[in-house]
This record gives C-alpha cells, sequence and structure tokens, in this order.
C-alpha cells in the first residue's frame, strides 16, 4: 500500500528527479549528474531561449534534457550543449510546448 501510494505521489509532485544519461549536455551537465525538473515553471510563463528543460522525446516519449535555442509560433527549437553528440530538434524538428515537461533546475 505504500509503495502504491508513493509511486501516485511522485507522479504528481511538482518536480521531478531525473538522472543525466549520456553527454549530450556536456559541459553544462554530465552522465550521471541529477537534477530537478520544475513542472509549474511554465504554468505562470512561457519558457524561454536559453532555458534547459526537461521533454518528452517526439519519436518515443523518453524523458530529454536540452537547452531552447530558438522560438517560433509556439515551437521550439532544442539542442543539447554539446552538438556533436546531441539528438535533439537537428533530428526530430521543433516541439511543441505539450512536449515540454518543465525548466531544470541545477
Amino acid at each position: 500500500m505504500f509503495h502504491k501510494l508513493l509511486s501516485t505521489l511522485l507522479h504528481v509532485s511538482p518536480i521531478y528527479k531525473y538522472k543525466i544519461l549520456g553527454n549530450s549536455m556536456l559541459p553544462t551537465l554530465k552522465d550521471g549528474d541529477v537534477v530537478f525538473i520544475n513542472r509549474l515553471t511554465y504554468l505562470f510563463r512561457k519558457p524561454e531561449v536559453g532555458e534547459i528543460i526537461g521533454l518528452n522525446d517526439p519519436r518515443d516519449n523518453k524523458v530529454l534534457i536540452k537547452r531552447i535555442l530558438k522560438i517560433t509560433e509556439n515551437k521550439y527549437f532544442v539542442t543539447g550543449d554539446n552538438k556533436q553528440s546531441s539528438t535533439d530538434s537537428r533530428q526530430f524538428g521543433m516541439i511543441e510546448k505539450s512536449a515540454i515537461i518543465g525548466r531544470v533546475l541545477i
């Protein structure tokens, strides 16, 4: 019962904890770093260029951590800081705001 309650609370929490997998955000974030994603930030304001966000990969819905590079008409172009080792908007295109989970707190 406790595990079910804990699982439910984690899914409705405004803050999510994620472990970075890979090197796409080097040098800012490295493989194994832990970050928190605030799901409430963008309820009160729009995402801004330069912010690091958590998003659902439009191809398979996995969580990705990327930086917003450009905004046009409610679509966002996101990239990793390590462009040589990042799968991002250059491959899957611009993302919708609905794909954004929240702002990464470092």
